[in-house]
């Protein structure tokens, strides 16, 4: 009996122990469950498409697959539930996504770091300061500039290849501040757009081609600001280009970011970069040695290794420059090649290589002017003078682009840029070469001969003309302001920088509406004064046009009588809608704020109580609009009304696009956009009468144009695609 009750507690043992042991493994295989789900759904996370900031956002839509774009089937049209059930689907994510991962949240480089194989800059001089070395080689700097950010990023392999062909061996680039850095502390170099100019390097490095960087913080280039971002404008503005704290703390902010992205990309690194630009033609626009050295430090201190060099032209070469230790002093200019050869010997400290850092091959083109030109013969003589005295050149510029809606402006008086940045350059805006590409190629091999080697020219883009198309809505004035669900109120007018949106940094690009309700009736004819207009104004009363003021012609004031037939109500509303059209690129001194810079008289009464609603534009405001398409009126339902409209039209494109043209008969000015993405703008003072139309900014299926009209809004409106360019430019020259 003891032997039976000692076996049965031996079993019940036994049990109780498997039971633990089941329990205890039951646990732990739970935890590698949840565990790999975890890891899984970081996995598919990280996958999913990126969240992108405002401002950060290219034509997002036109990047996804057929099946999954919005805008395939229109949303007026036709199967309106199911479009407008995917579009909410899509915002809830993208919501939800925006929970996960805040909007400033600033994306990081992520890139493994490359040894770092030289501790010296791969560019030094010779002994006798005559020539530029490579790693210790004899080495002529060939090299052609092209903006990344005006070309769009399906297009810089055939570009660069456009380059290469000529036999240059070297690209240049500036860096546009401001598209960078769209607000304070919010950084963009987001793949496959624009500003992935990691990716733009690279492909330049991938070609053999060495590189230039010239990151400012100031490139004039005929840019929005000079590259500068509005923002800066908001508060201490009288700093900008000096050592003042505000300006110092921005562009340092700013060029540490840069400095981190593109630091692997120097030579150093097995890179493309052989030497960073110091701000550019700062000796015409002041003479601060703390400020130049300041960017040394800033540009040693973010890890640049390679050669340093600033450059002036014949403003600043004319004066006694600040000349800073280790930085090769350049030259700008195509002309009087002995007097800046004098001019900059006089400026260099010691014996150094001759660098024309600007040889020009054009020049910029201004609304309501000609299409600016320089001949061929002139630049190809330039070349071979500087060439026979041992200058390296870089042609400014091979190859101009687009400015995709950040065309700067010149003042003394102000003039506006066309879109078009052709710049009469051997490659021209659509990548078709020009005799002057042919030419410069001769007098390179005549001159130098073995020494350049050249590449092959690549095929041409296919050109379409895709025909005529009707405008089907519009939105009036009336309808823009309802996107808004509430607007800012204030006292008195006051600039678009200086508005409290965007966390307090203000409005930089586009439209700002002014709206006033007069309370009381008016009697008899009154007088309405608007000054300080940046730039482009409509004037609105009661709904109804009574004039514009244009900066450009009347210095932005102008005087109005408004008729007692207008008047006729109870309330009056008083609407100045404002277009800026581009700041001062060359020289800018802080003087270039937007919107209603001055007040507003009635009957030389200040007007007060405002109501302020800016459209800027950009990728949020554009998706508002197309998420409110249906609330736009049929063209056939209702006349167009005079003044300032939002038309819409849309073609559709069964197969793979090609490049085309965009033209707008009968409009007068304003502002396109194509699949979300900013075109340009247009004028018909000319000479630009035509845009281009880059196929990548088009897919497959429906293409959807907005245009942003100031003035008068033809009849029956159309738009025109077309397989020829109007830019003003003489075919063939």
């Amino acid at each position: 009996m003891h032997a039976y009750r000692k076996a049965v507690r031996a079993v019940r043992s036994t049990v109780r122990g498997g039971l633990y042991e089941i329990l205890a493994l039951t646990v732990v295989g739970g935890v590698l469950f949840l565990g790999m789900m975890v890891f899984f759904h970081n996995m598919h996370s990280k996958t999913r498409r990126p969240v992108l900031t405002q401002n950060q956002r290219l034509d997002s839509l036109s990047q996804l697959d057929d099946k999954d774009r919005l805008h395939n089937e229109h949303p007026i049209e036709g199967h309106r539930e199911e479009w407008r059930a995917r579009l909410n689907s899509q915002r809830q994510e993208e919501q939800k996504e925006g929970q996960q991962k805040p909007e400033q949240e600033d994306r990081q480089p992520i890139e493994t770091k490359p040894e770092r194989k030289s501790d010296v800059p791969a560019l030094t001089f010779s002994s006798d300061g005559e020539q530029f070395l490579l790693r210790g080689k004899p080495f002529r700097i060939l090299s052609g500039e092209l903006h990344y950010f005006r070309v769009v990023p399906q297009y810089w392999k055939d570009r660069l290849l456009r380059l290469k062909a000529a036999g240059l061996n070297t690209v240049s680039t500036y860096v546009a501040w401001n598209l960078h850095e769209p607000h304070p502390g919010v950084f963009d170099f987001t793949p496959n757009t624009f500003t992935d100019i990691v990716q733009f390097l690279k492909i330049a490095h991938e070609l053999g081609l060495y590189v230039l960087l010239r990151p400012g913080p100031y490139i004039c280039a005929e840019w929005e600001f000079g590259g500068m971002p509005g923002w800066l404008l908001r508060s201490n503005a009288g700093e900008i280009r000096t050592n003042g704290e505000w300006f110092m703390k921005s562009t340092r902010r700013y060029l540490n970011r840069l400095y981190k992205e593109v630091k692997y990309q120097q030579h150093a690194y097995g890179g493309p970069i052989i030497a960073v630009q110091l701000e550019n033609e700062y000796g015409a626009f002041g003479n601060s040695r703390l400020y130049l050295e300041g960017l040394r430090q800033i540009a040693i201190a973010g890890g640049v290794t390679e050669l340093l060099f600033k450059c002036d032209d014949h403003n600043g070469l004319q004066k006694t420059l600040v000349q800073l230790p280790g930085v090769l002093q350049a030259v700008n200019g195509n002309d009087r090649v002995r007097w800046h050869m004098t001019q900059l010997r006089k400026n260099q400290v010691k014996k150094s290589p001759i660098f024309v850092a600007e040889l020009w091959t054009g020049w910029f083109t201004l609304f309501a002017g000609d299409f600016s030109t320089k001949a061929t013969a002139e630049v190809a003589t330039a070349t071979r003078q500087w060439l026979e005295q041992g200058a390296s050149i870089n042609y400014y510029m091979w190859h101009g682009g687009s400015n995709f809606y950040h065309n700067g402006a010149v003042n003394g008086p102000y003039r506006v840029m066309t879109s078009s940045y052709d710049y009469d350059a051997p490659v021209a805006e659509n990548g078709t070469l020009m005799p002057k590409f042919f030419a410069l190629r001769k007098v390179l091999k005549e001159v130098l001969g073995s020494q350049v080697q050249f590449g092959k020219i690549p095929p041409n883009i296919p050109v379409k003309a895709y025909g005529s198309f009707k405008v089907s809505r519009f939105l009036p004035l009336a309808g823009l302001r309802k996107l808004f669900s509430t607007a800012i109120k204030m006292e008195q007018v006051c600039s678009m920088e200086e508005l409290p949106i965007n966390n307090n940094t203000g409005q930089v690009m586009g439209f700002t509406l002014y709206r006033h309700v007069h309370e009381f009736p008016l009697i008899g004819s009154q007088s309405l004064s608007v000054s300080g207009v940046g730039d482009f104004a409509a004037v609105l009363v009661n709904n109804k046009l009574i004039g514009h003021v244009n900066q450009q012609f009347d210095s932005g004031s102008a005087m109005f009588t408004i008729p007692p037939s207008q008047l006729k109500v109870e309330k009056v509303t008083l609407d100045i809608l404002v277009g800026s059209t581009g700041r001062n690129n060359y020289l800018p001194d802080g003087s270039e704020k937007k919107g209603l810079l001055w007040p507003i008289y009635l009957n030389s009464e200040r007007v007060s109580d405002w109501e302020v609603y800016p459209f800027e534009f950009d990728t949020a405001f554009i998706r508002n609009v197309y998420d409110n398409l249906i609330s736009l009126k049929p063209v056939l339902d209702d006349p167009i009304p005079e003044g300032p409209v939002l038309s819409y039209a849309n073609v559709r494109i069964e197969k793979r696009p090609c490049d085309t043209y965009l033209r707008l008969p009968g409009f007068r000015r304003g502002l396109v956009i194509v699949n979300n993405q900013v075109l340009g703008r247009y004028w018909d003072t000319g000479p630009q009468k035509t845009l281009y139309l880059p196929a990548p900014l088009l897919r497959s299926g429906l293409n959807e144009f907005l245009i942003m009209e100031m003035m008068y809004t033809p009849a029956s409106p159309v738009i025109e695609l077309v397989d020829s360019p109007d830019i003003g430019k003489t075919p063939g020259s």
